[in-house]
């Protein structure tokens, strides 16, 4: 079965509950290594008054040598040891602080995940499963980064997407965490452009509507309005763009040898060079976009969802709020343009409910199960989302 990399999240919040109840379940999909060290999960479970068998360790330390082997095992479990150029030195020795923001807490759960993502890339397992960090307990830290995405971005320099949802409504996040007053900044035609591309690209879903920003989408330039005038125009060169990739040889050539380009080179130039911009948009002949801003407002309604369910928002709360409450149980997060598979449980660390035999575990299994299906469709040239 394909190994993944699971780590841990904040432990003083319902990651460990999670992790522990859903073991048997997900064993029988996949080989998890879940990457806590014994004392901790000792402390877990005992808290819970719960047990685990069967199930695979990972202790990780901080070391310029990258190393993985075999440390300790019996009947009972496996306990390997990871080496990796972390952040900084790993300190296990420290008492589960039950729903409370806590920096050891903060610092460990940023350590297990920076392992578990060099443990990904380095190949002993075929994707990364998030459990929820807190932000707040990151910062505490002086954790560089705002969450998980952001990370990825810096590790792997490259515009990771986030998307969130599950089969029955998926959204994608422009932007996600930014404060307000930045997102009507970040809403150029360029940086559209590119995610529109990538967000097609990876998830090659048939059918993608974009929120508008302003409320009513503008109403034709009533409120406001400049913003959607932008997404529009890249709604339209992106449709354009792709039709233009799934053109025959024939077409593609006279249009590259016209401006003495490659293909590889199209875009970059299409975004500069006016002129090539306009030829190129005479290939909009298919629509892999809605060709107008949806009105946020209604694009969740049941109506709207059963015409179109795969949804991009410019900002989080525009497309996760409707989300979360139509689906918070069985919805995920997964972030795309990345050279690894990575996916997450879509809510938080939940310390109101910590330790308490409250949390579900729907989401954690819908994360492992999809990314197990990406790395199936990575190995399957006509697999689709």
């Amino acid at each position: 079965m394909n190994k993944l990399a699971i780590s841990i999240g904040d432990i003083n919040g319902i990651s460990c509950e999670i992790l522990i109840k859903a073991h048997n379940a997900i064993s029988k999909i996949c080989t998890p290594y879940y990457f806590i060290h014994p004392n901790l999960l000792s402390q877990a479970l005992k808290i819970l008054n719960l047990t685990i068998d069967n199930y695979n360790l990972v202790i990780f330390e901080k070391d310029s040598k990258e190393e993985f082997f075999l440390k300790e095992e019996n009947k009972h479990y496996k306990i390997f040891c990871f080496k990796s150029a972390l952040y900084a030195d790993v300190d296990s020795n420290f008492d589960i602080n039950v729903g409370k923001i806590d920096t050891k807490s903060g610092l460990y759960s940023y350590l297990s995940f920076q392992a578990a993502n060099y443990f990904v890339k380095a190949k002993y397992a075929k994707a990364l499963i998030t459990l929820p960090i807190h932000k707040k307990a990151w910062q505490l830290a002086h954790i560089p980064f705002r969450g998980h995405t952001e990370a990825l971005r810096f590790f792997y320099k490259k515009e990771a997407i986030m998307m969130l949802g599950c089969s029955k409504l998926f959204v994608g996040l422009f932007s996600d965490h930014i404060p307000l007053k930045e997102v009507s900044k970040k809403i150029q035609f360029k940086s559209l452009v590119n995610f529109f591309i990538n967000f097609y690209k990876q998830t090659h879903f048939k059918k993608i509507g974009v929120l508008g920003f302003n409320p009513h989408a503008g109403d034709y330039g009533v409120i406001g309005g400049k913003e959607e005038e932008i997404i529009n125009k890249a709604i339209e060169f992106s449709n354009a763009y792709l039709n233009f990739s799934k053109a025959s040889t024939k077409q593609k050539n006279i249009l590259l040898k016209k401006f003495n380009i490659t293909e590889k080179t199209l875009l970059q130039n299409a975004l500069k060079n006016e002129i090539l911009k306009q030829e190129l948009l005479q290939f909009n002949t298919h629509l892999f976009y809605l060709p107008q801003v949806l009105v946020a407002d209604t694009a969740f309604t049941k109506n709207s969802l059963k015409s179109c369910n795969r949804l991009i928002a410019m900002y989080h709360d525009l497309g996760l709020a409707p989300l979360k409450a139509l689906y918070f149980d069985q919805s995920i997060n997964i972030s795309l343009n990345l050279p690894i598979i990575r996916t997450s449980v879509d809510h938080g660390t939940a310390f109101d409910i910590a330790y308490k035999h409250k949390a579900k575990i729907k989401s954690y299994k819908e994360a492992i199960k999809f990314a197990l299906y990406l790395n199936h469709i990575k190995n399957d040239k006509n697999g689709k989302l």
